[in-house]
């Protein structure tokens, strides 16, 4: 997790999770495999499915420093070192 961490914002847990643009990639690719198979069979859901999966692949450079919870699955975006509002 390389030093990104804090504490969840809603429930205080200490168990968290980083949820960067590998993970993001991942289920693009994920994705784009299963619903190949699916675009033989059902074409409209496949095509459906291949564009998701590209539009996660597209995103995933964007969605660095994302944070998640894994007791109560809230998400945040890890502060900055210049934010001004991190209460310390």
């Amino acid at each position: 997790m390389s030093n990104k961490w804090e504490p969840c914002p809603r429930c205080g847990s200490k168990s968290v999770e980083s949820r960067g643009g590998c993970f993001f990639a991942l289920i693009g690719f994920v994705c784009i495999g299963i619903f190949i198979w699916l675009l033989f069979l059902i074409p409209p859901v496949g095509v459906f499915g291949i564009a998701v999966g590209i539009l996660f692949i597209l995103i995933s450079p964007f969605m660095k420093n994302i944070l998640q919870c894994s007791d109560c699955k809230k998400s945040w975006k890890y502060p900055e070192k210049n934010n001004k509002f991190k209460g310390k």
